[in-house]
């Protein structure tokens, strides 16, 4: 096989995931083309057209790879890109991209058989993911197993091999929020994630400490349309938008190849389902703190448990009215013992 010919292969995954491994010649090693260069073309490349985006001969870098609504931009070669988040009726999917320099990988998800939504394939998985069969999520709460007998976890390869340095930016909070308050509860979640935070008996995690850096106006790198992952850095902001119907939050990160967290980006929804209080005559209102207590497991290296574990914290859908997410169940915590470790 030449340096120049192309392998592409869909191998189904676990759940249902589809995998595209492609390889090109780096731009080093190309002969030089002719000024009218064709590789200036710098559209979006959707995802099954990513084989014959690289037969191009041109470097991908910096271009941007679609799955639907799901979008994130080729990295420098060693890193790997991943968009996943939370959402409040199912319809949530990831995309994960990684240059090897010597080829792409990319990695989308797929409708799950229970027909309740999209949600991030991992490339391996610990545990065997079931299908929920049970129609209203909070139906399944009640009949599905406890969150400290629930041992499912899935992960996402990648986690800070230094401490998490993060800041906050408001300029797009909801108005009918108290900043004190949600520069608190993002605090806590952090906290809750990092530390294991559990109603299990587990002891605390030994992750490596996270620094809040105060308020920035530095905005995430993420377009809230589609959402979509911009290029790489190590800056790790939280801030709001308005994400597309259905999704809570939403993250990015960028990893190295031997697995070390680069940085991450986090976006939360600032239309009227998430609330930092749940009213007592609650109905379609999500917990604040717990979607970002969700979202501080993707990047701190948690993929989604897949449908039939609503008692999780990475179940990838969360319930309405309740705060349950805020700490970890059985196998959130296992899942992030097994990255970190625990204090004996």
């Amino acid at each position: 096989m030449t340096p120049r010919r192309l392998l592409a292969l869909a191998v189904p995954l676990a759940i249902g995931g589809l995998m595209i491994v492609t390889t090109y010649t780096p731009a080093a090693a190309r002969p030089a083309t002719p000024a009218a260069d064709h590789c200036l073309l710098r559209g979006p490349i959707p995802v099954g057209s990513l084989s014959a985006a690289a037969r191009s001969g041109c470097s991908l870098v910096g271009r941007m790879v679609t799955d639907g609504r799901v979008s994130v931009m080729v990295p420098p070669a060693g890193m790997s890109v991943a968009g996943d988040g939370v959402g409040r009726s199912g319809d949530v999917m990831g995309l994960t991209v990684t240059n090897t320099g010597t080829r792409l990988r990319a990695v989308r998800s797929a409708a799950d058989g229970g027909g309740q939504g999209w949600y991030l394939a991992p490339l391996g998985t610990t545990t065997t993911t079931t299908t929920a069969t049970t129609g209203l999520l909070t139906t399944a709460r009640a009949t599905s197993t406890s969150a400290c007998g629930d041992r499912t976890f899935h992960l996402e390869h990648h986690k800070w091999a230094r401490s998490l340095r993060y800041q906050i930016n408001l300029s797009k909070m909801p108005d009918r929020f108290s900043r004190k308050k949600v520069v608190t509860q993002i605090r806590a979640a952090n906290f809750h994630m990092r530390a294991g935070v559990n109603t299990c008996g587990r002891a605390r995690l030994k992750t490596p400490a996270s620094h809040y850096l105060g308020r920035t106006t530095a905005q995430p790198n993420i377009n809230r349309n589609g959402p979509s992952c911009g290029r790489g850095n190590t800056r790790n902001v939280v801030g709001f938008g308005n994400l597309p119907s259905g999704l809570l939050g939403w993250t990015c990160y960028w990893y190295y190849s031997t697995g070390r967290m680069a940085g991450a980006d986090m976006m939360l929804d600032n239309g009227r389902a998430l609330a930092t209080h749940l009213p007592t005559n609650c109905t379609n209102k999500w917990d604040f703190e717990g979607t970002v207590t969700h979202e501080w497991g993707h990047a701190y290296g948690m993929a989604h448990t897949g449908p039939g574990h609503p008692n999780l914290t990475m179940q990838h859908e969360l319930t309405p009215c309740s705060a349950y997410a805020r700490t970890l169940g059985l196998g959130d915590w296992l899942g992030m013992n097994k990255m970190y470790g625990h204090r004996r």
